[in-house]
């Protein structure tokens, strides 16, 4: 019996075929992953892999959690729901509103994660990658022993780019969220803004944005890195550190929505705060430190749901590095 199954394995190898790993390829021909891992992938090449699996995942995990977005900026901005749960201000919403106002800057939320996860994705694995060769080249190895510090440096200089395609779409998307009746669309929104205040007004909210956005970026990825590592399963790890990112972010997030959105201004003119306001000056209104981490529950989910459906997309879309 022994010799009869090492005939039969000896046989299935001779014949190119893998036991219990599916049908075998033909004898000398590679597959294309199999080509690709073999010969490697071209730095461009890669980068641009990158930044199109970073576009896709982002932009679908901000689309799936929009609604919590539009809660959590609502709760943030508006005085008529202070002290409400999330369940009770979705109510009430929906109640006021119907269901479509959950769903509120849809288009600029959509088009400004597709172009900040391009950028954020695709700088990020570059500087990464550039930063540890030229440690290697200088005799360091820094995958071993620099890695946080390569981590947030590159998250950092990424965000930061991402943050200029970002802030138009964002401010946008605040603005429709905090006043349904600001504008009918995306595109009007935008026309009304440039109209009214020029089109370098669309960029003077970067200052707010880069408060919350190069925190929270910086933890996610470098958490993301760290988590992995020890976990190795990126859903997991992306729940923990879209968690511990929403935490570190969450002062910036509520400077923001108060920027470009407060209840009072938002409802009578239409106007975002940012025009005629300043970080300085919001944080001076705030009289109690709690008042930092309003909304941070609905955050905490939406950003580690964020983070979880992000990740396991882009460890699936993105190319393996050579």
């Amino acid at each position: 019996m022994k010799h009869g199954m090492q005939q039969l394995l000896f046989i299935a190898l001779a014949a190119g075929v893998a036991p219990m790993r599916g049908p075998a390829q033909p004898s000398g021909i590679l597959t294309r992953r199999q080509t690709r891992r073999k010969r490697g992938v071209r730095p461009g090449n890669f980068a641009l892999g990158c930044a199109a699996a970073g576009a896709v995942s982002t932009c679908i995990s901000h689309t799936l959690t929009l609604p919590l977005d539009v809660l959590k900026t609502r709760i943030q901005s508006d005085a008529a729901f202070a002290g409400l749960g999330t369940m009770a201000v979705c109510r009430k919403i929906v109640g006021a509103e119907g269901p479509r106002a959950l769903l509120a800057g849809f288009t600029a939320n959509g088009m400004g994660y597709l172009m900040q996860g391009a950028i954020k994705f695709g700088l990020y694995e570059t500087c990464k990658r550039r930063i540890f060769s030229e440690l290697e080249a200088r005799g360091v190895n820094g995958r071993r022993n620099h890695r946080v510090p390569v981590w947030v440096v590159s998250s950092a200089c990424a965000e930061v780019v991402a943050c200029l395609a970002l802030c138009p779409m964002e401010a946008t998307k605040i603005r429709l969220v905090t006043d349904p009746h600001f504008a009918a669309s995306t595109y009007a929104a935008l026309r009304r803004v440039v109209r009214e205040n020029g089109v370098p007004s669309l960029w003077k909210g970067v200052g707010p944005i880069l408060v919350r956005q190069v925190p929270y970026t910086v933890a996610k990825l470098a958490g993301y890195e760290t988590i992995s590592q020890r976990v190795g399963n990126p859903l997991a790890a992306g729940v923990l550190a879209g968690g511990a990112a929403a935490v570190v972010s969450q002062p910036g997030d509520v400077v923001l929505a108060r920027l470009c959105g407060g209840s009072v201004q938002a409802r009578l003119t239409g106007v975002c705060a940012l025009e005629d306001a300043s970080v300085g000056a919001v944080l001076g209104s705030i009289t109690d430190p709690r008042q930092l981490f309003v909304g941070l529950y609905p955050r905490v989910t939406m950003c580690a749901l964020v983070c979880a459906s992000q990740f396991f997309l882009y460890e699936r879309l993105r190319p393996s590095p050579s």
